[in-house]
């Protein structure tokens, strides 16, 4: 494992990133002429971007776990803003689900690292196939579930009458359940359902037409997209060094 120092100054230097970055997300929306009512949902949303965005930025790096202290902070963020919004579903998600994930992987993340003995750090990799498609079958199983909870349970809220709102909201949940989850064992697939629940974040935002929503999850999908793609490099040169004679 890094030295705990370096894990911190990284922590550190990737939240004043995230704070340029979302300052230079709100100019733009200025800029673009977006109307913005600065009311709690919105602040809540700027302190979930901010955390999310440094959270995403520091486990660019497989080896910190120090993120996922800034991920839960986002969580409760998101939580609470969906809680606002009348989506009870997401907010129970966040708080009964993303944030104990969230926590096991710090526990994962730092146990794998001290048990490696031999200095091999605990990389990422992709799952079996077999496990992929087990998988994939869940995601459409929670999808299906959620779309009826939506229909049957809620169906007395305007926000949940639209079919394709029901189906965004299911994908982004059962995605984000799925991402997290494989995020503890570090497997590099839980990109592909960050990837998967920001489109279907982008898609639910353009319905709604709430603006600050498609723009943050744009933003996501480009963050999740680079680290998707700094993991997939990282376990590629471990394998590269595993093969490598000694």
């Amino acid at each position: 494992m890094e030295n705990n120092k370096q894990l911190w100054l990284s922590l550190a230097k990737n939240i004043i990133i995230a704070i340029l970055l979302t300052a230079t997300l709100m100019l733009a929306m200025r800029v673009f002429n977006i109307e913005i009512n600065f009311d709690k949902v919105l602040i809540l949303s700027i302190i979930a971007t901010v955390s999310g965005v440094a959270y995403l930025l520091t486990i660019r790096n497989p080896q910190n776990y120090l993120g996922f202290y800034l991920g839960i902070a986002s969580s409760v963020c998101l939580g609470a803003q969906f809680a606002f919004l009348g989506g009870y579903d997401l907010t129970f998600l966040y708080f009964a689900v993303f944030i104990p994930f969230q926590y096991a992987a710090i526990v994962n993340w730092k146990k794998k690292s001290l048990q490696n003995t031999d200095n091999k750090p605990f990389n990422p990799k992709f799952l079996p196939l077999k496990k992929q498609l087990f998988f994939f079958i869940i995601l459409l199983v929670i999808i299906f579930i959620d779309y009826i909870f939506a229909t049957k349970i809620i169906k007395n809220q305007p926000f949940f009458e639209d079919i394709l709102i029901k189906l965004a909201f299911a994908t982004m949940i059962s995605s984000s359940i799925l991402a997290n989850y494989l995020m503890i064992g570090k497997w590099i697939d839980t990109w592909l359902y960050w990837l998967l629940y920001s489109v279907s974040a982008i898609f639910s935002a353009i319905i709604i037409q709430n603006h600050f929503n498609l723009l943050l999850f744009i933003f996501f999908l480009i963050i999740n997209t680079i680290t998707f793609m700094s993991w997939m490099s990282q376990s590629r040169h471990s394998e590269l060094d595993a093969e490598s004679p000694k």
